[in-house]
């Protein structure tokens, strides 16, 4: 980002004074985005607490004060404190070089999130759904979370960064920018328009192809992207290998949740438990392993985990009981 040194300098000082204009704030997010550019702000900041040596640090205080500076109007600068004897100059100014640096570069990127991405999510026992910027439409399940960049045209690539578990539908844009969506174990999803569902729990990944092609791609392994057809499921392990199975139905088998249903197919209690974990935040705990071992299949309705848990105790002949840590126990 080409600029004059002069007026790098000056936008500085009056961020520090506490008199930048909106604009002004905003080039100084995109400018100490590039870690090229911090001498330069180590150097400016030097000069201006050369000619302020009276203003002593107070590392909260500036915390506070830089927060409200980068989100509402300018605001003059803070009153002067008594000039400190001269003794004390020296080791005043270190502290405040420091403290000041670490805050700002802090607070830039911390703002920048703020400012470059919207976060949308859903807590135990919801489903959300909304439009992205660029008209696509995103479900999330219960406990999940999207980000995604409010000025997404901007990039060369629409992406979105997802933890749990959320349905997509991407819309095409004229230009053919390509729609990724990226788990945190590295799982990275390219589409250019398409219907799929994406999991992304902490014991695996997995992707759900509705309508359309995606490619899919682990970044843990570096084998070349993978594509997949409408019916088809690819689980993904903790080292990033893709298992692929198909199925002639997957929208009720891996959609059921938007209609708060649980779909059982010769599941396991285990996996049953997992599932009441990951949707109500409800952890179940079952003792015997013949018993985690049982299998339940079928379509069943369920708000909440009690109702998953009548369910198990009514088909299964087992019984329930709440443990002082919040935990239910599933026993004979």
């Amino acid at each position: 980002m080409p600029m004059d040194a002069n007026v790098f300098e000056k936008i500085l000082w009056a961020y520090f004074e506490g008199k930048a204009t909106p604009a002004q704030k905003q080039f100084l997010l995109e400018w100490l985005k590039d870690t090229a550019h911090q001498e330069a702000f180590y150097e400016v900041l030097h000069q201006w607490e050369k000619a302020n040596p009276q203003m002593l640090p107070d590392p909260e205080a500036d915390w506070q004060a830089i927060q409200v500076r980068l989100n509402e109007n300018p605001e003059p600068a803070r009153e002067m404190l008594p000039r400190p004897s001269p003794a004390d100059n020296q080791g005043i100014r270190r502290r405040w070089w420091i403290a000041a640096s670490v805050v700002l570069l802090l607070t830039a990127w911390w703002q920048r999130e703020l400012v470059f991405y919207k976060s949308y999510s859903s807590g135990y026992g919801e489903t959300r759904s909304f439009v992205l910027a660029d008209g696509s439409r995103v479900t999330l399940n219960a406990d999940s979370r999207l980000v995604y960049p409010r000025f997404a045209g901007l990039y060369p690539n629409r992406e979105a960064k997802l933890w749990g578990e959320a349905e997509f539908s991407v819309v095409h844009t004229h230009d053919d920018r390509p729609f990724l969506v990226k788990t945190p174990d590295q799982l990275e999803i390219r589409v250019l328009g398409t219907e799929f569902v994406v999991y992304s729990r902490r014991e695996e990944s997995k992707v759900v192809l509705t309508k359309g092609k995606v490619e899919l791609r682990s970044l843990k392994t570096g084998h070349p992207p993978v594509a997949i057809q409408p019916g088809d499921i690819v689980t993904v392990d903790r080292q990033g290998m893709f298992k692929m199975t198909q199925e002639e139905d997957v929208i009720a088998g891996h959609l059921a949740w938007k209609e708060h249903r649980f779909m059982f197919n010769h599941t396991p209690l285990s996996d049953i438990a997992r599932q009441v974990r990951e949707r109500f935040g409800v952890e179940l705990v079952i003792p015997d392993t013949a018993l985690a071992a049982r299998t339940l299949s079928g379509n069943y309705p369920a708000e909440n985990a009690d109702e998953v848990i009548l369910i198990l105790t009514q088909l299964l002949g087992v019984r329930s009981q709440k443990l002082d840590d919040g935990k239910v126990s599933i026993h004979w």
